[in-house]
Formats: C-alpha cells, structure tokens, sequence
C-alpha cells in the first residue's frame, strides 16, 4: 500500500528542524570567527638608542579600529605609554618618560593597524610592551618585545705605571648598552687575563666599562683591547705595542726604584742615629756641668 503524501509530512518537518539548527550554528561560529583578535610581530624587535621605532599590532582579521579603545602599556596595567580612545588621544595617565615621545599611526586604523611610534629611544624603553583593545564587553591584547641597543666609542688605551714586573695598561670605553663585555687580546689572538674590570652607567643609561692589564715581556706585538655588544654582535678594538726597550726601561726602573729606597732609607737611619748621638752628647755636657758646679759649691 503506498502512503500518500501527507503521511510523510512529521519526516520532512523533522529534516527542516535538523536543517535549521546547523544552519544557526553555522551562522554562530561565522559570528565567533568575526570577533577580532589582537596580535603582535611575534618576534623581538631591536632598535638602536636615539632612533625612532613603530611597534607593531593589529587586528584580524582586519576592521576598522577608529572607534576602538587602543592603550599600550608597559608590564603593569597602570604604566600607560599610550592611550587612544574614539578617535582622540588621551594624555591623562601617560607615563612621564613617553610624554612628547609616543604616537598611535592613524594611517592604519581603518585598516586595522594599532601600530605605536616611539621617538628617541632611551635605554629605559627597553623592555615587554602590551597592545590593548576594548570594544564594550570584549577585550584582547598581544605582547611586544622591544630589545634596545648602544654600541658605543672606540676604546682609548692608557699606560700606568710599572707594577709587578709589568706595565699597567688601561682601557677604557662608554657609550654602551646593555653592559658591554671588554677582552684583552695578544698578537696571536689568545684572550689574556684582566686584573680589574668595572662598569658604570650615566644619566642616561648607557655603560661605561673600564679594564686594566699588567703586560710583561713575555707578550709579544700589538696588545688589543676588544669591547664588544654581545646583543647586537657588534664589537669595538683597538690595539697598542710595546716595544721591548719599554720592558728593559721598566726593569732599570725597578732597580732605580730599589737603589732610591735603599739610599734614602740609609739616609733617614744615618740621621736619626746622628741625632741620637747630639742628643747623648748633649746630655753628657749637662750632667758633667752638673757635677762640677756640685763640687764648686
């Protein structure tokens, strides 16, 4: 017996129902997917201290940000480098170290782009920045790594003193960051030992590092003094020789050192056992005055 059409009515209504749920849940993951995320270069950027740097980030997929709250920030939510909000730029809580320094780039926010611009960079701009957008209820941001660098002025070398069977050699170069690393080389390349070696940083950040050597006869040619910037392999040298007539005058010197300690050692004992004998002689006189004005009286 074959049913009529209608018979088969609650099995096609039970396919629409079917039908549309998948099509609701499709159209709810199109909408989730929509939602825009926040991303970064997903690399450490490197810049170089005095220049300007853009930090990137953006949205995808791709919208128009002009009307979003964009805010960049360092490690806490309350160092604010930059804030953007409805289309206007927003100095309230800005950080005094960015004051005059930041810049959200306006060509791209329609297209998505929150890039920030920082002028002048400073040693203290080095660090982790995080790129923020609210829009109502929904939030995101993305992390940006900013490496900065200084790679500084030749090294000067200084001849001290002699000292230990040697010649004090100093080193000394500024302008660097992060710390920088000094080395001694000999003519073969062969790294050689320090005897001193510190750091110091001015006003603005940046490094100084100073070094000293006791070079001996044993080392032969030019002596070079390498500082290098291990995070942008970036080194500095420069190099001095010492003749060997230099080591002979340095042993001469010693032995006149000597010979002059010695002399004016004997020369000050000399003395003081000549005062030593005036003072007795004097004391002779007085007391033999003493007894005979004694037996005069």
């Amino acid at each position: 017996m074959v049913l009529p059409w209608g018979c088969g009515h609650p099995s096609l209504t039970s396919h629409a129902r079917g039908l549309l749920t998948s099509l609701v849940t499709l159209l709810l993951l199109r909408l989730g997917s929509a939602q825009s995320r926040v991303e970064g270069p997903g690399q450490t950027l490197t810049a170089t201290v005095g220049q300007d740097v853009v930090l990137p980030c953006h949205l995808s997929p791709r919208r128009d940000a002009r009307s979003l709250e964009v805010r960049w920030i360092r490690d806490k939510f309350s160092e604010t480098v930059h804030h953007y909000h409805n289309g206007q730029d927003l100095y309230g809580e800005q950080m005094e170290a960015y004051v005059g320094r930041t810049e959200l780039v306006r060509d791209g926010l329609s297209a998505g782009s929150l890039d920030l611009r920082i002028s002048g960079l400073r040693p203290s701009d080095d660090g982790v920045y995080i790129c923020t957008v609210g829009d109502g209820d929904a939030y995101d941001e993305a992390t940006v790594h900013l490496e900065v660098s200084a790679t500084g002025a030749d090294p000067h070398l200084f001849l001290g003193g002699y000292e230990a069977g040697g010649v004090w050699v100093q080193c000394r170069s500024a302008s660097w960051y992060p710390k920088p690393q000094l080395l001694w080389r000999d003519a073969r390349g062969q790294h050689l030992p320090s005897v001193s070696q510190t750091h110091s940083q001015d006003q603005e950040g940046l490094f100084e590092i100073k070094g000293a050597i006791i070079v001996t006869g044993s080392v032969e040619g030019p002596l070079s003094c390498v500082v290098r910037n291990s995070r942008l392999q970036q080194e500095r040298e420069s190099s001095l020789h010492i003749s060997a007539p230099f080591f002979h005058n340095a042993e001469t010197w010693m032995v006149l050192m000597i010979l002059a300690v010695s002399i004016g050692l004997g020369v000050y004992l000399f003395r003081k056992q000549g005062k030593l004998a005036a003072q007795g002689w004097s004391a002779g006189r007085c007391s033999a005055g003493t007894r005979v004005g004694l037996e005069q009286g």
